[in-house]
């Protein structure tokens, strides 16, 4: 009974780790990648300032951009913290209610035995 009670809590360990492992990655790629787009539109305002480049749009096109890669980003952590933190409290409820219904299982091979015996 108890390799069958550890599968699934080694699963979901599993789960927890590979969800942290990506939201790392998520984190460590995208303060890169909106440096070197930070450091993109910089050049770009420089170059619409001494005149090289005369459209305007295409800053404010990477600029908004750049913004909306920020809000997905955002979206992406708030998502894998709530999948993280959503798999960690149903695991905690559900090895309590797993106790409960063991501890009541027990009760009632308690009392078939003292019927069989009587």
């Amino acid at each position: 009974m108890k390799g069958k009670l550890f599968q699934p809590v080694v699963f979901n360990v599993i789960t927890i780790v590979a969800m942290l492992f990506s939201l790392f990655q998520i984190v460590a790629g995208g303060v890169d990648r909106t440096t070197r787009t930070a450091q993109a539109i910089q050049l770009l305002e420089e170059l619409v300032e001494e005149g090289v480049i005369e459209d305007e749009g295409i800053v404010s096109g990477v600029a908004t951009d750049q913004s909306m890669r920020a809000r997905l980003a955002t979206t992406l952590y708030l998502t894998m913290l709530i999948a993280i933190v959503a798999n960690v409290i149903a695991n905690y409820l559900g090895r309590g209610r797993h106790h409960e219904n063991l501890s009541r299982i027990r009760e009632l091979e308690a009392e078939l035995r003292g019927r069989q015996e009587a």
